[in-house]
């Protein structure tokens, strides 16, 4: 079973406490740092203040007395070229490495090194001398200087950083814990909001923004409102069109059991049978009403699929997706005739989609066109939009319905006597839409219909005709 997964709570409190205790422990050791080095330039100026006196005690033979000894009394030496030293009376020896010897043989002018004297640390400054008592080669001087003090100083400033160090971090664990909760405040009221809208379906919740929530926060809420309205939107519709569709369907459904059911009772009581005539009609009827069900049915489902889902997205000439649902139009009204004037206008789409709801524009004109006059398609570039206009000579649509008939289930008055779903136009829209252009209807000059189809064109905008 997998472990619970830090919340951001927590993992913002530690990263944030992770780079106090970063920034604390680095400006400990830089500040130890800088006092040590002090600590050693105050040590080695005093050293070179003490090489007079060292001097001083060469001259005499180093074999005066050291009058004091303890933590503040330098050590002294004299070192010579063969490695022999000479050390006052009293005095603990100071070892003598290679490198004094280098010193004393004046290979090296002056050396400082740290050396355990009787186990205490010492620094020690070995330098070379020339005096009337040295000789022409001269000899080295030793000064050493006990560093307990220095370490000492070192080690309780060390401590002191620590302690304040870990305190300052702990605080700083404390105090970033209750900053990022306190920052995240609206981030859990989104939280509880979007878990409420899960447990309650209710997409009427929206998230609640204050002007002092941070920018991303109101972002984020602001989208989730987007989201759920868009949500509530699409709910709605689906639910308006299972209405519609049932209200639609009812009809052809009740008028074909009721049919079903004169035949089925002309059949048990042979004295009522029907006529053959009546009975034929009434069989003709029935398949009508299954014709204009199937249709029905595969509008809805038309209707209610996703337009972003399916088909693949491509470079189509707009201009042959329109020659395709002409051929499928005059197959299926071939008493009208259909005209075509064209230019290639290339734009990114659905080829069986858009065929479609170009197919449902000149079903609907060749249904409303008088006879023997054709319909009229028009295929264009016009700026950096592609656009099909298909033209009929029809009694046309009254201004009040120009936007209406592209509802579901709207008919208008006229076409409530023609046979339809009133779904045709909606699914133009839906398509049309669903490729980011727009479809609407205008009144044609001299009578008549325009119905209009605008997709934006890939490429080069063309000069409009």
């Amino acid at each position: 079973m997998k472990g619970r997964r830090p919340s951001l709570r927590r993992r913002l409190g530690v990263v944030s406490a992770a780079a106090v205790a970063v920034a604390v422990i680095g400006v400990s050791v830089a500040a130890w740092l800088l006092l040590r080095d002090q600590l050693s330039d105050v040590v080695s100026e005093r050293l070179d203040r003490q090489v007079g006196y060292a001097v001083k005690m060469d001259s005499a033979g180093m074999r005066s007395t050291v009058q004091s000894s303890g933590p503040d009394t330098p050590l002294y030496q004299t070192v010579f070229p063969d490695g022999s030293s000479l050390t006052p009376v009293g005095q603990p020896s100071i070892p003598v490495s290679a490198t004094d010897r280098q010193v004393a043989r004046r290979e090296l002018y002056d050396t400082h090194e740290n050396v355990k004297i009787n186990g205490t640390s010492y620094q020690v400054l070995t330098r070379w001398i020339h005096t009337k008592q040295t000789g022409p080669n001269g000899h080295a001087v030793q000064i050493a200087i006990d560093l307990s003090e220095m370490n000492g100083t070192l080690a309780n400033f060390g401590l002191i950083l620590a302690l304040t160090g870990g305190v300052g971090i702990a605080a700083a664990g404390v105090l970033s814990y209750w900053l990022t909760r306190a920052g995240l405040r609206p981030v859990d009221r989104v939280v509880a909001a979007a878990e409420h809208v899960a447990s309650t379906q209710d997409l009427s919740a929206a998230v609640a923004v204050d002007q002092q929530d941070p920018d991303e926060v109101t972002r984020v809420a602001e989208s989730m409102n987007s989201m759920l309205n868009a949500l509530g939107a699409s709910r709605d519709a689906q639910r308006q069109l299972v209405e519609d569709a049932s209200h639609e369907l009812a009809t052809p459904l009740t008028s074909l059991r009721t049919n079903i059911d004169l035949l089925l009772r002309a059949e048990n009581h042979p004295e009522r049978r029907l006529e053959s005539a009546d009975k034929q009609r009434l069989l003709q009827d029935v398949q009508a009403q299954m014709h204009e069900l199937d249709h029905l049915i595969e509008e809805v489902v038309e209707l209610a699929r996703d337009p972003r889902t399916g088909e693949e997205v491509e470079e189509i000439d707009l201009a042959e997706v329109v020659r395709s649902a002409m051929t499928r139009a005059r197959a299926r009204t071939p008493q009208v005739s259909f005209t075509l004037m064209e230019t290639p206008a290339v734009v990114r789409g659905q080829a069986n989609a858009l065929e479609r709801a170009v197919l449902n524009l000149l079903d609907n004109a060749a249904k409303w066109g008088p006879p023997g006059i054709p319909v009229e398609v028009l295929v264009r570039q016009w700026g950096a939009s592609a656009e099909v206009k298909v033209s009929d000579r029809g009694p046309g649509i009254a201004e009040d319905d120009l936007e209406r008939v592209f509802e579901r289930f709207h008919r208008t008055k006229e076409a409530r006597q023609m046979p339809g779903s009133g779904l045709g136009l909606a699914i133009v829209r839906q398509v049309v839409q669903g490729h980011g252009g727009r479809a609407w209807m205008s009144r044609r000059d001299g009578g008549g219909t325009d119905a209009w189809i605008q997709l934006p064109q890939v490429g080069p905008a063309a000069t409009a005709l």
